[in-house]
């Protein structure tokens, strides 16, 4: 293959109760929107950032992802702590941001169904093509 095979999805548990609820805190939290949905073998909804993430909530038997493991929502730095209080609005609680030497502010939270995530504000943003 001349190229490396994009990672398409990411899939993470939300059962019961907690599904709808997570469903719609990315909705509202990060502006994702639902493209696609299946009811087998279960309920199952993908979300898109319109930018090429997509993320993917089962309702299914599983645990939430556990820290260290997380997902990461990043945003430029001047736009950290307007993304940091949405969330908190939101009822979100954060540990205590992290300043990190190369200038980005992390801050590690629980989604609704309880899979460990974190948002960024990076100082720069990253060239993922293969640039520096």
């Amino acid at each position: 293959m001349d190229k490396p095979i994009r990672l398409e999805h990411v899939g993470v548990y939300a059962q019961g109760e907690a599904f709808e609820k997570t469903v719609e805190f990315y909705k509202q939290a990060f502006g994702w929107r639902v493209f696609r949905e299946m009811d087998q073998p279960w309920q199952i909804v993908f979300l898109a950032d319109g930018a090429g993430g997509v993320l993917e909530l089962l309702n299914a038997p599983g645990a939430p992802i556990p820290g260290p493991s997380h997902l990461s929502f990043a945003v430029p730095r001047e736009h950290y702590d307007e993304l940091k209080a949405r969330l908190e609005g939101m009822g979100i609680t954060f540990d205590a941001p992290m300043e990190m030497p190369s200038g980005d502010v992390i801050a590690y939270f629980n989604d609704p169904a309880g899979n460990r995530a974190q948002i960024v504000g990076r100082a720069t943003a990253w060239d993922t093509t293969g640039g520096a």
